[in-house]
């Protein structure tokens, strides 16, 4: 198939994904932002640098937000049998193609969203006829909290593709890591964007807190750039290591004690998994959306509750003060809880989503319903 991605940045796990679709003989179209200076959001605060995408794909790195008629000349000269598009995506030229594409190609929208009922989440599902089903026949989602909004916008059980996010797991798996290697780490890993909604400030307060409650504690590495980094400088124990490309990050997993993601609304957290394949420990907010599938409290770590700093800073004495071979449990259930998804895993479901899709001849799957009767109002609904 040639399926076009029209996408907000590229991260690693991206990369790996559309490797791997490559690999089962698919011809890419990415377009993305050339920098994260020029990206929307998420991908303004990483700094991922060539990643080696054009060797496999043909990649239209843009600077500038594209024209919708330019873009949609260069998609329909590509010809794809699928489009998918990031949800969160601001740039007007990416639903442009959307519309424009023939009925046969199939269209899916990548969210990764947690319904929270927020006002504009409202307005998106009043509006949804009119924003998302003329741009959009399936929705890809990595959760069943994802797919729960999805399911709000309108799409139907048929028109969910699930299980949207891998990690890198070639990169990041890691062999059996054994109670004295585990217990002689002695340090938390913090992997993330330095920002509000990620729990930065909860972090810094909380291992803060951490440190006066325990007589030796453990340090505390964090990877990541952003506008509060301030708030770590000063924390004693603290070592910040800024951006770290991804190989850089799975050496660093792998000799860490345990991996912490403090996020106030983390929708999804590709990072969860890279953790629990490089058999690490967790502990991750309750309003993480990949803890489901990688966490199971008591198992491989716990939840903790989000935002709240003397939660967090308890769980992190609860976890520093388990033995050795406690730890080690908590590596193998991590590892075993990792082997569920994977970026050939991905690349397959999607091409087989994708093909189904194009059998029927593009469009939603999902028929709609006879009409019943309403027992309240006795009407037709």
């Amino acid at each position: 198939m040639r399926i076009a991605l029209l996408i907000n940045g590229m991260t690693g796990y991206l990369h790996a994904e559309f490797d791997a679709l490559s690999r089962l003989g698919h011809e890419l179209l990415v377009v993305t932002p050339g920098s994260p200076e020029v990206a929307v959001g998420a991908m303004a605060d990483t700094a991922f640098g060539d990643l080696g995408t054009a060797d496999f794909a043909r990649v239209h790195a843009w600077q500038e937000p594209p024209e919708s008629s330019s873009l949609v000349a260069m998609v329909s000269d590509f010809a794809p049998d699928a489009v998918l598009m990031t949800s969160w995506n601001f740039a007007e030229a990416y639903r442009a193609v959307m519309r424009a594409v023939p009925s046969t190609v199939v269209r899916v929208l990548i969210m990764d969203n947690l319904w929270r009922a927020a006002p504009r989440q409202w307005l998106g599902r009043a509006t949804h006829r009119w924003y998302v089903d003329n741009v959009a026949d399936a929705a890809l989602v990595p959760s069943d909290r994802s797919e729960f909004y999805a399911r709000r916008l309108g799409f139907g059980p048929a028109d969910v593709i699930r299980g949207s996010i891998s990690a890198d797991t070639r990169l990041f798996t890691s062999g059996p890591r054994n109670a004295e290697e585990l217990g002689s780490r002695r340090s938390f890993l913090s992997v993330g964007r330095l920002v509000d909604h990620k729990g930065a400030d909860v972090l810094a307060a909380a291992y803060r807190r951490y440190r006066e409650l325990v007589d030796d504690p453990w340090t505390l590495d964090v990877v990541g750039i952003g506008p509060m980094r301030p708030l770590l400088e000063t924390v004693a124990g603290v070592r910040l290591h800024g951006f770290r490309a991804p190989a850089e990050v799975a050496m660093m997993m792998r000799e860490a004690g345990c991996f912490v993601l403090p996020s106030r609304i983390e929708p999804y957290g590709a990072v969860v998994h890279e953790a629990a394949a490089s058999g690490l420990p967790l502990l991750c907010s309750d309003f993480t959306g990949a803890v489901p599938g990688l966490l199971q409290d008591g198992y491989n770590g716990w939840q903790v509750p989000s935002g709240d700093v003397e939660h967090w800073a308890e769980a992190m004495c609860r976890m520093s003060a388990v033995t050795p071979e406690r730890l080690a449990e908590m590596s193998h259930i991590s590892r075993a809880l990792a082997t569920r998804l994977s970026p050939d895993g991905w690349a397959r479901n999607l091409t087989e989503e994708l093909e189904r899709r194009r059998a029927a001849g593009g469009g939603r799957l999902t028929r709609p319903g006879p009409r019943r009767l309403s027992r309240r109002h006795g009407v037709a609904t």
